[in-house]
């Protein structure tokens, strides 16, 4: 197996990767980085996702449940005889689903078709890697948040495409802000292009202006998808969160934040006798519906004793790692998974 990294793929020739491998690996923490390059390969080939013949899409719990249904698409030819690409989504390291993988491998029937694996973090001891050490056909690609070199090429890519220049102080508060996932960087450095359209200088006024911190963006995800209940989800994310540099004191504060919120909405409901959508209107200033239809949710989800309850808990856990912060880990996987189970089960 070869393993490059994010960098690495996007400088090679695709063709030549396409012709000496049948299974990339995409990896990491940075999952807009991941789905940006599995994009790139996908156009290279000229593979659509609206053609159910050619491009399949299979997630590894439905392999898990089920392993013929891969070996099924292996064994059926495309149309016109084109290569098929079968791409397998949020890769988990189940028994029957890496079996399945490997016997695919060994069997060498793969000539005209393509795997297309999306995962999440994968270490070294992991039995993937160790199988793809044994398998020559199978190249990973890592995928970790842009360093400061890729962010300002990033810039010059979306902002000279206008004939925009940057200010250093610009440029200084763009690198604090972005990183962590390269598609929110990217659309928020567009974002930014739209907003300044008639200025040929962006300054420090309007990056403060419009620009969103894509770390806050990413935690605001996994407090959303958890406090919904979407435990798998919830999973691949927390997993994500801690190969990345994000603190995992600001995903605690944000998740009591956000208990705090929802406490304040059920405290204006109960004594106002005002509904959820006028007490949801009242407290959170958002102007984004999106947000307001979400608290709406959560609302209907979170009653006000297990709200309390939380608030103690995630309470508890920041001062815990004030104490220890060896303890950072452990304690905010437990407290995101306690959240997601509650929710989950409502």
């Amino acid at each position: 197996m070869a393993e490059i990294k994010s960098y690495e793929f996007e400088k090679e020739n695709i063709d030549k990767l396409l012709f000496n491998y049948c299974m990339f690996i995409f990896y990491g923490s940075d999952k807009g980085l991941v789905s940006e390059l599995i994009a790139k390969l996908k156009k290279k080939i000229g593979s659509s996702y609206c053609d159910p013949i050619s491009f399949v899409t299979l997630n590894s719990i439905d392999i898990q449940k089920n392993p013929e249904k891969i070996w099924h698409e292996i064994n059926s030819i495309s149309l016109f005889n084109k290569r098929k690409v079968i791409f397998i989504e949020n890769l988990s390291p189940e028994k029957k689903v890496l079996d399945c993988l490997e016997a695919i491998i060994i069997s060498k029937k793969i000539n005209n078709i393509l795997i297309i694996i999306k995962s999440a973090e994968i270490k070294g001891e992991n039995r993937l890697r160790k199988m793809g050490k044994e398998h020559s056909p199978i190249l990973c690609i890592s995928c970790y948040p842009d360093k400061k070199i890729n962010l300002i090429n990033l810039m010059k890519e979306e902002l000279l495409y206008d004939k925009k220049r940057l200010s250093i102080e610009a440029k200084h508060i763009l690198l604090e802000c972005l990183g962590g996932d390269r598609i929110a960087s990217r659309n928020e450095l567009q974002k930014l292009s739209s907003y300044c359209l008639e200025e040929d200088i962006i300054n420090e006024e309007h990056v403060k202006d419009i620009i969103s911190n894509t770390h806050i963006l990413y935690i605001e995800e996994i407090i959303d998808t958890s406090m919904i209940g979407d435990v798998h989800k919830s999973i691949l994310l927390v997993e994500n969160f801690f190969s990345s540099k994000m603190s995992s004191h600001a995903l605690l504060h944000g998740v009591l934040k956000r208990l705090q919120l929802l406490d304040k909405i059920h405290t204006e409901i109960e004594f106002s006798s005002t509904s959820i959508m006028d007490a949801v209107d009242k407290l959170e200033k958002t102007r984004i519906l999106k947000k307001r239809l979400l608290l709406q949710k959560l609302i209907k989800i979170w009653n006000k004793n297990n709200v309390k309850k939380f608030l103690y808990k995630i309470d508890r856990g920041i001062q815990l790692i004030r104490k220890n912060n060896a303890l950072d880990k452990i304690i905010v996987f437990q407290s995101i998974l306690s959240i997601t189970q509650i929710a989950h089960r409502k």
